[in-house]
């Protein structure tokens, strides 16, 4: 179903993507990504497009392979430094299959790369393939949403409601994250050149968080999905907004992946990689 109003901005904008071959959508947890590549996927659908679909949750599951665990072990709630280049590799490879097989048709890929921390960022990074660039360049939009300082509020404690720190069933991001994220995103903006005092939490900002993923997306097609209403959703655990369609690799091939990243990269490369991530 779809929870977003026909007459509502931010349907009309999602209804705009429908021209594009390639629609990621991106940013922080708790500003709805999942909510509205549903809703995307459910429009296009409605008119008559067939979307292929390729989201972080499900794509970084299928490379916690025994042989890859061995070499990168999960942490307590986090991925390993090395299983998060293992997906991007795989990732890029994926979608530049996909171009060359849906050269002749009408076919969408959506992708939800969160980006932060390394996550899908090679998507953004420019490409050494001429072809391939050419393509996310031309043919491939990104959409952030980014929520007002109201609905960011909203969200803020809507999650804190739904979620205890402490929980274990769901997989979105706790009311501590979201805020160490947001902090995070401040720093960034600093590293960019502007100056935000960090000593403490910094309050959110849709200006600060537009403009660092302006910066972040400098080689994409950036679309900032400006968000100032509450949509009226069931609640629901995060897993069920992720498709069971999703593309992802099998254990051979996400092995084969895994082992180009653990010949390439020692411990220290990868911390120095994932970093660095928003420097694309």
């Amino acid at each position: 179903m779809i929870y977003i109003p026909r007459e509502s901005d931010v349907y009309r904008s999602l209804e705009n993507l429908l021209d594009s071959r390639i629609v990621i959508f991106s940013g922080l947890p708790g500003v709805g990504k999942s909510l509205y590549i549903n809703a995307f996927r459910e429009i296009a659908h409605d008119k008559g497009i067939d979307v292929d679909m390729i989201q972080w949750d499900v794509a970084r599951k299928a490379f916690e392979t025994d042989y890859i665990s061995k070499h990168y072990p999960m942490g307590e709630g986090t991925v390993h430094n090395g299983l998060k280049l293992i997906a991007g590799l795989w990732l890029m490879d994926t979608v530049s299959h996909w171009i060359d097989f849906n050269e002749s048709s009408e076919n969408i890929l959506l992708i939800e790369a969160p980006l932060v921390g390394n996550r899908f960022v090679e998507i953004m990074q420019k490409q050494s393939d001429e072809k391939l660039e050419s393509y996310l360049y031309s043919k491939c939009k990104v959409v952030v949403p980014i929520p007002s300082k109201e609905v960011r509020l909203k969200i803020e404690k809507e999650r804190e409601r739904q979620v205890s720190e402490d929980a274990k069933v769901w997989s979105g991001a706790k009311p501590s994250v979201m805020l160490m994220l947001w902090k995070m995103t401040c720093e960034i903006a600093n590293d960019f050149g502007r100056v935000i005092d960090v000593s403490g939490q910094p309050p959110y900002d849709p200006e600060v968080y537009e403009f660092v993923y302006s910066k972040i997306l400098k080689h994409r097609h950036f679309i900032p999905l400006h968000v100032d209403e509450v949509f009226k959703i069931p609640e629901q655990d995060e897993d069920s907004l992720h498709s069971l369609d999703s593309m992802k690799a099998t254990q051979d091939i996400a092995d084969q992946y895994g082992k180009k990243i653990i010949e390439k990269y020692n411990d220290y490369q990868l911390d120095e990689i994932v970093n660095s991530w928003y420097f694309t």
